[in-house]
């Protein structure tokens, strides 16, 4: 969910850069919730059933990719988190995240999570 979000703010923040002043903190917490979304809902479904299905996977996805979106758009209609310094916190949270995922796939943490099923 995160990489292909990025990408696609990216592109998009060239057509609404003037329109909307919080695009970079609504970005940032609704990919996070996003992300969030997917690992709770996962690892709730998973851990009731006792095993994967793969069409709940893909529903997941798309549930919390729904979920993301509404945050964004909530985000940016009531036009929080607006400042000058939320923007740049958030730039820099979303670097921080993209290098944490190059880093991670390379030298994955020994956690549970990082584990291959």
């Amino acid at each position: 969910m995160f990489f292909p979000t990025l990408i696609f703010s990216i592109l998009e923040y060239n057509f609404v850069k003037r329109e909307i002043k919080n695009y970079a903190p609504s970005i940032t917490v609704s990919v996070i919730t996003g992300m969030l979304s997917i690992i709770a809902l996962f690892y709730t479904y998973s851990g009731v059933l006792g095993y994967f299905i793969d069409s709940i996977n893909i529903a997941t996805y798309y549930i919390s990719l729904i979920i993301m979106l509404i945050v964004k758009n909530r985000f940016i209609v009531k036009e929080k988190l607006s400042g000058q310094n939320s923007n740049v916190i958030s730039l820099a949270i979303l670097f921080a995240i993209t290098l944490l995922f190059i880093l991670f796939t390379y030298n994955p943490p020994n956690l549970a999570i990082f584990k291959t099923p």
